[in-house]
């Protein structure tokens, strides 16, 4: 079984790191997304960052949204890093051991993300380092696949996900162990999930991800994270001014909401009512999707994608 000793990133270059815990148109697939409770799936191509140092914690807590100071070793914790007008930069899942923060999120953020972190380290004790190339992340989605890995592979990093609505954890573990772990779960029966399959899972519960429903020009509020990676109780940080601004005193003029069709929908296609164009799908599969609106949209109001008649219901 998974230890509940949580050492050191340097124990885990050894293999050895301990348990945490959370404080175009796509057909859709045959299986019903029902079906999906129980999946593994190789994610190690997201990009990956380890922060050391005496000061990472109070250095993380000044430049992203998320509170980072009283983050304590087994802590998991989703944020986002926002321009001084509010505008996203990109969205991290982080989780802190001993002696780091480690963090992970979508590969396309890999080019320029840990170059603009980097640009605000000065003279602050912390050590931002790409390790990409040295960890596998697998995804397990239900309890089987996650018991499979408790016993093959005791020293993974076992780190809770939101992003699927759904009991998920990503795996941190050594490239040179991704291979032993996905043949145990293939001699389990441990079925691997598609990427189609996961995101009729995602779409379907209402979790919106990066380079599809937000990117450079959102606000955090409008693809509605702020309740999971947005602090708005503590201090000043890049972006904040902004944040407060929209919190207590304003609105956003767009939101994400979801839609439902009998029809097939596709990503980037224009969403019509009775007063004109009011948004745009920004990912579907099938019949589902999400789709960024004006505001003043109301939930179970018909809607339509090229003619295809949607209804629209919150994230």
């Amino acid at each position: 079984m998974l230890g509940a000793t949580r050492r050191s990133v340097g124990a885990a270059r050894r293999g050895t790191i301990g348990v945490v815990s959370t404080s175009g148109s796509t057909q859709a697939p045959s299986t019903p997304p029902e079906l999906l409770r129980e999946c593994w799936a190789d994610r190690s191509e997201r990009g990956k960052l380890a922060v050391t140092g005496p000061q990472r914690a109070w250095f993380l807590h000044q430049v992203l949204t998320q509170a980072f100071e009283d983050i304590a070793p087994g802590e998991a914790r989703d944020t986002a890093m926002i321009t001084s007008h509010g505008r996203m930069t990109g969205y991290l899942e982080t989780v802190a051991t001993d002696d780091a923060v480690m963090c992970h999120f979508e590969p396309e953020l890999r080019a320029g993300l840990p170059e603009t972190l980097a640009r605000y380290v000065f003279a602050t004790q912390v050590e931002i380092r790409d390790v990409t190339d040295d960890w596998g992340l697998l995804l397990t989605v239900g309890d089987r696949a996650l018991q499979v890995a408790r016993r093959e592979c005791p020293g993974a990093l076992a780190h809770p996900t939101r992003s699927f609505g759904a009991t998920a954890s990503y795996l941190w573990t050594p490239r040179a162990e991704v291979g032993a772990l996905v043949a145990a779960w293939r001699g389990a029966g441990v079925a691997e999930g598609s990427e189609v399959e996961l995101e009729v899972l995602r779409i379907t519960r209402g979790t919106p991800r990066w380079g599809r429903d937000m990117g450079p020009k959102t606000i955090p509020q409008e693809a509605g994270i702020e309740s999971r990676a947005v602090h708005f109780d503590k201090g000043c940080y890049l972006g904040q001014e902004a944040m407060a601004k929209i919190h207590f005193r304003g609105k956003v003029n767009r939101k994400l909401f979801r839609l439902r069709s009998a029809g097939t929908l596709r990503p980037g296609a224009e969403v019509r009512s009775g007063e004109g164009k009011v948004g745009t799908v920004t990912s579907a599969v099938g019949g589902r999707a999400f789709a960024l609106l004006r505001y003043n949209v109301e939930p179970g109001s018909e809607v339509y994608v090229e003619d295809v008649p949607a209804s629209v219901t919150l994230v």
